[in-house]
């Protein structure tokens, strides 16, 4: 505004109204100087002054500037601070349920599923995992509510399991008693039976009657118990393996060829024919009718081995694994594989005295079982009885009367 209403303006305007007129005007350059001159005094005092009055502004601007970026750093901080705590307590509460749910998975699970196969009573703790926060503390309360209904199905399959169990020793138990009545009434009506034929439908039903038997023995041995036939003293295992070949269906397809003269101990006898003589059946029912099942043994260098062979069509190596496998560790009891009694009736027989069954394939095409018995149920061949020795023969004296 001064510099408007300044004389150097109000010429350099007259001298502009008259160079419109057409006139002339004079000392223009110099009015103009110092018209410019003012000019740019102005603007440096104008500038002087904004700068002065924008100084205070501009320092407030950039403290608070400073003091938003401090706070917004320090609850950055925090925050990280703060997530850092929570998720290292989050991941002790994790691992810490992680390790209870491993604990209840391959140790608390499995120990008590074997307590309730061995009939002992168990109690399951809670799973417990300590926590602040509410998720963790609910996934550990459904843990706890998993594994309790896992014990319950399992206490639920083994009390069925045992019940099973005792019917098939009841019904075993009873028919063993029928049974052993008839063998006794069939021997007396054979002593006393003197047509041929007549013995020979005897033998039959003889024959008969010792098959049943061992099924009855077998449903014993899958509830868990033992059949009770035992020898007290040891018996020749070419004895124990033609005992076997009598118990099978089919036996005048079984050859049981010379053994040596190995004893087996008493107490297994009675297992042991059964074990032969469900794979003797075994071999029998898998391979033609026509041809023979061979039983052999052989003393080995840890006990003694006893061969049964068939001629049959054979397995596939796929299925000769899973009955291997199934062999050395026996399984549970299924009732809905009722296909495989004989098999589960082996594995246990052999699991109860330490005896190892194998399978494998036949140079015939068939299966070969291998019943390797250890050498502690196996003792040495009866030394042969010496024959009596033989008085001399004294001279006779025949004495005469008169």
């Amino acid at each position: 505004m001064a510099l408007i209403t300044s004389p150097a303006y109000q010429r350099m305007r007259m001298m502009e109204d008259q160079i419109i007129a057409g006139g002339s005007a004079r000392s223009w350059l110099g009015t103009t100087e110092v018209l410019a001159r003012a000019f740019h005094e102005a603007q440096m005092r104008a500038s002087t002054t904004l700068n002065q009055r924008a100084d205070p502004i501009a320092d407030q601007v950039l403290v608070r500037a400073l003091a938003l970026a401090g706070t917004a750093l320090v609850m950055v901080i925090v925050s990280i601070a703060f997530s850092l705590r929570l998720g290292d307590r989050l991941s002790k509460e994790l691992a810490s349920l992680r390790l209870a749910a491993l604990e209840v998975s391959q140790e608390r699970l499995p120990h008590v599923v074997a307590k309730l196969r061995k009939g002992e009573k168990v109690e399951m703790p809670e799973l417990s995992v300590a926590s602040t926060t509410v998720e963790i503390d609910d996934v550990g309360q459904a843990f706890s509510t998993v594994q309790q209904t896992a014990v319950e199905a399992a206490v639920g399959q083994a009390q069925l399991s045992e019940g099973v169990g005792h019917v098939f020793r009841n019904l075993a138990r009873r028919s063993q008693t029928l049974l052993h009545r008839q063998r006794i009434q069939l021997a007396d009506m054979q002593h006393r039976a003197t047509d041929p034929e007549q013995l020979d439908d005897l033998f039959k039903l003889d024959h008969l009657t010792t098959r049943m038997r061992r099924h009855a023995e077998g449903l014993i041995i899958l509830s868990g118990a033992t059949p009770g036939r035992g020898w007290s003293r040891p018996v020749p295992l070419l004895d124990v393996a033609r005992g076997a070949a009598a118990e099978v269906e089919d036996y005048q397809r079984v050859v049981v060829e010379p053994m040596p003269g190995q004893r087996l101990a008493g107490p297994v006898v009675g297992d042991m024919i059964h074990l032969i003589a469900e794979l003797i059946e075994n071999a029998t029912v898998y391979s033609p009718a026509h041809t023979s099942v061979i039983v052999r043994g052989e003393a080995a260098a840890r006990g003694f081995a006893i061969e049964v062979e068939d001629r049959g069509f054979g397995m596939e190596p796929e299925e000769l694994a899973e009955y291997n496998e199934r062999l050395a560790s026996p399984p549970e009891f299924d009732l809905a594989d009722s296909d495989r009694l004989g098999l589960f009736v082996v594995s246990r027989l052999a699991a109860r005295h330490d005896i190892r069954v194998t399978l494998r394939g036949s140079p015939y095409g068939g299966t070969t079982a291998i019943v390797l018995i250890p050498e502690e149920h196996v003792a040495e061949p009866e030394p042969e009885a010496e024959a009596p020795k033989k008085e001399p023969v004294r001279p006779m004296r025949v004495v005469r009367s008169d």
